[in-house]
């Protein structure tokens, strides 16, 4: 008997608490253990059914992510600590998932697509809204006709066929059955430009990944890395005033820092104007082969952490993290076998929560702090949060109880005489991000659930909010960065598109 005629057969006779006896049974007639993902299209017990979906998680943030690799291409760095594995862009090892699949693939854009959506679909995730995360040594260095014929290629596999060019895929993508509500790209502070934010825009970029790694010129002169932070700050500036989200990536335990200067530069970063990201990544330095930094630490000129150590410092990143920054990671998934000293935990993240929550203490990051597949609570309550940052005012709006956070806007108002990119933003305030927090639903409200985050009206809530404010603040018109896909969501609350934004006049 096949998988399928198991599971319809017993369909009836399965409960939550009997799903395992039944797997096993099933097991000796396959003379295998069936896959969740071969179970899960025929349960039709939706409780059953959400037990089954493989990493239920990777959808509860509203969106579904993923990664499309770019081809090996140049990349412009020396930094020490960097991998360079043949046939592989830099800084990527070929045994990671996406790796995998790209260089299965040949680095294919649309096919990579296709066959992320189709892993998804099998494994019972909604794929209406994709977040994709363009990866590949420093984005900025490729050639823009490859940039291009990329994007569209990836537009392409979200929308089913092939268009005749990246604008008309990118129109069909507004209003087709899956959508794209957010693209990054991640790239080098000092390869950033006013033409490369503008080719952005263009192709539909709304959240940029820098590789900063430390907040010390000395480190940053010790690991070769090209840049000082004055480039940090005007990357960030730009982007920024141009509305797209930032993440930084960095790295404690690199040559010439220590745990107790780690944690000074994450105050840095996060209390400087110049920088406070909005998202980041936090990957330990790792010894690997044929590295500059594998032949320091074989002439004992580098040390790595102890496991104590290592912890010390990302538990205070973690504490010293605002309410307003995402750690989107924590710890990079590094095969063991291309690591020679450094961390091999990868379950790092969780052990911190638990020893955190020992200790008292709790990590107020967004990642921390978003609902997932929570129930909404009617007593949230409107938060914000004003700070200064080079350029401009920074404001995190934000629906929450005590413990979860429902919904959240980052608004961006411009210092008056700052140079903007667009014309469209002249005269503007920037609304740089909404999201509200929940397990995806599907774009007409389908899936929607009784007691679900999604669709209950706090991002029009926290809209309408902003463009008060922004109102009173003298700004005459908002501007939204919208990701090609959710261009339809702004068009009914009023906003146009003009040029590579959605604006409303604020006057009318």
């Amino acid at each position: 008997m096949s998988i399928e005629e198991l599971v319809r057969r017993d369909g009836e006779k399965i409960t939550p608490e009997n799903l395992e006896e039944y797997r096993r049974s099933w097991a000796k007639v396959l003379g295998r253990m069936p896959k969740n993902s071969e179970i899960w299209p025929f349960i039709e017990d939706e409780e059953i059914k959400e037990m089954y979906k493989t990493r239920s998680v990777r959808t509860e943030s509203g969106v579904a992510p993923f990664a499309v690799m770019m081809k090996p291409h140049y990349c412009p760095g020396n930094c020490v600590y960097c991998p360079l594995e043949q046939g592989m862009p830099k800084s990527y090892l070929s045994d990671e998932p996406a790796a995998q699949r790209a260089k299965k693939l040949k680095f294919d854009s649309r096919l990579q697509v296709e066959m992320r959506l189709k892993q998804l679909e099998e494994t019972g995730h909604v794929t209406d809204k994709i977040d994709l995360i363009v990866i590949g040594g420093t984005f900025s260095a490729y050639p823009d006709d490859y940039k291009l014929e990329f994007f569209k290629g990836m537009f392409d596999g979200v929308n089913g066929f092939v268009s005749d060019s990246l604008e008309s895929a990118q129109k069909f993508n507004e209003s087709g059955k899956r959508r794209i509500v957010g693209i990054s790209v991640e790239t080098r502070p000092d390869w950033v430009t006013e033409q490369e934010i503008i080719l952005w825009r263009k192709m539909g970029v709304t959240k940029v990944q820098l590789g900063v790694q430390a907040f010390d010129e000395q480190i940053l002169r010790k690991i070769e890395r090209g840049h000082d932070l004055d480039a940090v700050g005007e990357a960030t500036r730009m982007c920024r005033n141009a509305g797209i989200k930032i993440c930084y990536h960095f790295m404690p335990n690199l040559p010439g820092s220590s745990p107790e200067k780690d944690m000074e530069m994450a105050r840095v970063m996060f209390a400087d104007p110049r920088f406070q990201p909005d998202y980041l990544k936090v990957y330990p330095a790792m010894v690997i082969p044929d590295t500059e930094l594998f032949n320091m630490w074989k002439r004992g000129e580098y040390e790595s952490y102890t496991e104590e150590d290592l912890k010390k410092v990302l538990k205070e990143v973690k504490r010293l993290t605002p309410k307003w920054c995402r750690i989107d990671r924590l710890v990079r998934d590094i095969s063991k076998q291309w690591v020679s000293s450094g961390t091999l935990r990868t379950n790092m993240r969780q052990q911190l929560q638990e020893e955190l929550k020992k200790e008292g203490k709790k990590c107020l990051c967004i990642r921390c702090r978003e609902v997932r597949a929570g129930i909404y609570d009617a007593k949230v309550e409107l938060k914000m949060d004003e700070r200064e940052t080079l350029g401009g005012k920074e404001l995190f709006m934000s629906y929450e109880n005590d413990e979860n956070l429902f919904s959240m806007l980052r608004l961006r108002l411009p210092d008056k005489g700052e140079k903007m990119l667009f014309p469209e933003l002249v005269g503007a305030a920037i609304i740089r991000e909404v999201h509200t927090y929940g397990q995806v639903k599907d774009l007409q409200g389908q899936a929607l659930q009784e007691g679900k985050s999604q669709h209950r009206g706090l991002g029009k809530r926290l809209m309408a909010k902003a463009e008060e404010i922004a109102k009173e603040r003298g700004y005459e018109k908002m501007a939204v960065i919208s990701a090609i896909g959710t261009r339809e969501y702004y068009k009914k609350l009023g906003y146009a598109l003009e040029g590579e934004y959605m604006v409303i006049d604020l006057s009318e």
